[in-house]
């Protein structure tokens, strides 16, 4: 009887899953036995080899998927480059450009070479605190033959990581735009991509950090920051920060010249950069599952809030900056284009580190607040008189803080991803332990980033090689260092109209003065 129902039971997925002739039942119920064990031998090695290939094609899945995001995440290079370009008088439009390419060619060697191993740790035992084994400094160890379910192989991953690394590299030079030399700015680069910044990837992200919601032994729960509120943005604003204001603003920038005197060259460059950068951010949040297999939900729900965020934000900073007072940073009743702008960009931040674990209503919320943080953190700057032309650090900074703090108080214990434990937002019945996380993480990362930024930049500014010189300012960078002004017709008709102007004023300005 056993027999009979363990045929019975075999027999149909026999028939379909492996040849006939495995099966071959003859008279008799040895024969049948035997026939049944063949046919059960076979049904065995073909659900191997099809796992075998399930296995193959999830890993390849993932790999196309991964390559795709970060596909997406390089784009941003152009966005960054165009809202720079944008943002910037017409005399540095190829200056700011070109150090836009340098960051993702530069950048990209330095993570090559080193950042990517200082970033992430392939021994079992690596430290807390730096990356270092070796295996993964030039992709020494990198594997790209073995299939992995995770995230693909080792060289997209290092691809992913890499348009990240050039992202928070790129935040900076809107911050020091049109006065910091070129080799001053590739030495920041090289800092930063090199070591700054992957320190912070490795406490954060790696599985071994301190600070690692990974590392079932990190620091209180671990810092959730699933996409870089803090380890990206946070790590480019304060660069963008004590750059600002170690090199000094631009000659006339308060008070000698009226404020339109630096306005951007370009409102159409800004909002295509804008844009630009908000379709890249869909590879930036999303992509960051680092797999589709498995964590679809999340990606799908990182889309959803990464576009209320940054919808909410601009919608909010548009009104503020239009009622609000004077004394508070208003516009006079203007509807402020490029205020709007980045206040979207400031939501975009405010959700990169809970895009995938908070609710969708909180991300409304997050970017509604980010976008109050963006407009006095701006404030504040021009308060200070600390000359930012991109408000990059009101923008990556202020937003990126608010992002992680933002997690502490709205993750859902149903989408927190903490090794040590579950960890909830204090709106969610936590004990306050993923909130006091977040805020010793974001302590930590002002720390390092601001103390070495501060070092290089004012050893730079010591040695003569962060600011240009007073007659290359006047001049105009592009005139001076890259051959020209990058729209030579408009800047002829400039120059033409100047000289036929000029004379009359200083004549009628003679006459006045002997009547």
């Amino acid at each position: 009887a056993e027999s009979l129902l363990t045929f019975a039971i075999l027999w149909p997925p026999c028939l379909q899953m492996t040849p006939l002739s495995a099966c071959n039942f003859g008279p008799g119920v040895t024969a049948n036995v035997s026939s049944l064990t063949a046919c059960a031998t076979a049904l065995r090695g073909q659900l191997e080899a099809d796992e075998v290939r399930f296995e193959a094609d999830e890993s390849e899945t993932n790999t196309f998927y991964l390559l795709f995001c970060a596909a997406l995440v390089f784009l941003m290079q152009a966005g960054f480059a165009l809202l720079s370009a944008g943002s910037v008088r017409m005399r540095s439009v190829k200056n700011i450009l070109l150090k836009s390419v340098m960051d993702a060619c530069f950048g990209g060697l330095v993570w090559y070479l080193i950042g990517f191993g200082f970033a992430y740790d392939k021994s079992e035992d690596g430290n807390a605190f730096i990356g270092g084994s070796g295996h993964n400094f030039a992709l020494s160890g990198a594997d790209d033959t073995t299939g992995k379910k995770d995230y693909g192989h080792d060289a997209v991953f290092f691809f992913f990581q890499y348009c990240f690394a050039a992202a928070a590299a790129t935040i900076t030079s809107g911050a020091v735009a049109e006065r910091c030399t070129l080799v001053g700015y590739c030495a920041y680069v090289f800092a930063i991509v090199g070591f700054v910044y992957p320190t912070v990837v490795h406490w954060v992200w790696d599985e071994h950090g301190f600070l690692s919601a990974f590392n079932k032994d990190a620091m209180l729960t671990g810092m959730v920051d699933f996409a870089g509120s803090g380890v990206v943005h946070m790590t480019g604003g304060i660069c963008a920060f004590t750059g600002a204001f170690i090199i000094r603003p631009r000659k006339g920038r308060f008070g000698e010249l009226p404020e339109h005197a630096f306005a951007g060259q370009s409102a159409s460059l800004q909002v295509l950069g804008t844009f630009l950068l908000w379709f890249g951010w869909y590879g930036f949040n999303p992509g960051s599952t680092l797999a589709l297999h498995n964590y679809a939900r999340d990606a799908a729900r990182a889309a959803v809030t990464t576009t209320l965020s940054a919808a909410t934000a601009a919608t909010t900073g548009l009104l503020l900056k239009r009622f609000a007072p004077g004394s508070c940073g208003g516009s006079h009743g203007v509807w402020d284009l490029g205020h709007t702008c980045n206040s979207l960009l400031g939501g975009l931040v405010s959700i990169t580190a809970g895009c995938t674990t908070v609710e969708i209503w909180a991300s409304v919320v997050i970017g509604f607040i980010g976008a109050f943080f963006y407009h006095g953190a701006s404030c504040l700057m021009r308060r200070l008189k600390i000359d930012d032309p991109l408000d990059a650090f009101a923008v990556h900074g202020a937003c990126g803080l608010w992002g992680c703090l933002a997690v502490g108080f709205f993750c859902t214990c149903d989408y927190s991803y903490t090794e040590s434990g579950t960890a909830c937002g204090v709106f969610y019945g936590g004990d306050g332990l993923l909130l006091a996380t977040q805020i010793v993480g974001t302590i930590f990362i002002t720390l390092w980033v601001g103390a070495l930024s501060a070092i290089l930049f004012s050893g730079l500014m010591a040695g003569g090689l962060l600011r240009i010189s007073k007659e290359v300012e006047d001049a105009g960078l592009d005139n001076s260092k890259h051959g020209g002004a990058a729209y030579p017709d408009i800047a002829t008709a400039i120059e033409e109209a100047t000289e036929r102007i000029t004379p009359k004023r200083i004549t009628s300005a003679t006459d006045a003065a002997g009547a």
